[in-house]
């Protein structure tokens, strides 16, 4: 099977794939510079969870835009969850700051808040907008289908099969099982749901990390 460069990828171009390109630069110049200040200073609690949260949020969307590029779409569908879990978890963190102990703690015996709770803290007041697409508000009816659609993935559930669903070269209706090079609107949705949690983890991390106090403040 082809290896694809960044040079000759089969979504090259595709709005939202780029989109989330012109994201990735200012997300790790953003992750490095907090994590050289993390090494010399003092941490809040919250502060503590976010380096612990946002890290394994980065390698995630990085995941998911090599394997978009590679064409493994399924599995960077699937990558999407677990980046979702990670962003809605440290935005929860955020709005209830209390709850930072209890999630130390592993969310102990039926304390960790349902996803659809974390979900609702994932909306970001102006102040902390991006130029970059910054996602609207998911309704409760945006969040039950995402929900839904993200546990069929997972489970391996029957719609989850449309993921995955391709024309064959005589026409006919088949499933990839490896490379899928030729679905542009699947690409483009992965990328969109990644560039919008990427959004809020960039937003969530300066408001916890303000460029603003990283370079007036001594380390």
């Amino acid at each position: 099977m082809p290896v694809f460069t960044p040079g000759d990828e089969p979504y090259l171009g595709v709005q939202l794939v780029h989109q989330l390109d012109l994201l990735i630069l200012p997300l790790m110049q953003q992750q490095t510079r907090i994590a050289a200040w993390t090494n010399s200073n003092d941490l809040t609690r919250l502060q503590q969870a976010a380096g612990e949260l946002a890290p394994g949020a980065c390698s995630l969307l990085l995941s998911i835009r090599e394997s978009v590029r590679q064409g493994y779409l399924l599995a960077a569908l699937v990558l999407t969850r677990p980046l979702l879990e990670r962003v809605a978890t440290l935005s929860y963190l955020v709005e209830h700051p209390t709850q930072v102990k209890l999630w130390s703690q592993g969310w102990p015996h039926k304390s960790r808040p349902s996803l659809r709770t974390r979900m609702k803290a994932m909306s970001l007041p102006p102040s902390l907008g991006s130029p970059l697409l910054t996602p609207d508000a998911p309704s409760d009816g945006d969040i039950t289908a995402m929900i839904d659609r993200y546990n069929g993935l997972v489970h391996g559930d029957p719609a989850s099969a449309y993921s995955t669903a391709v024309l064959l070269p005589d026409g006919r209706p088949g499933h990839a099982i490896g490379k899928d090079l030729s679905s542009p609107t699947r690409a483009n949705q992965i990328c969109g749901e990644t560039l919008a949690w990427g959004v809020v983890l960039m937003a969530r991390c300066e408001q916890l990390f303000p460029a603003a106090l990283m370079e007036n403040e001594p380390a």
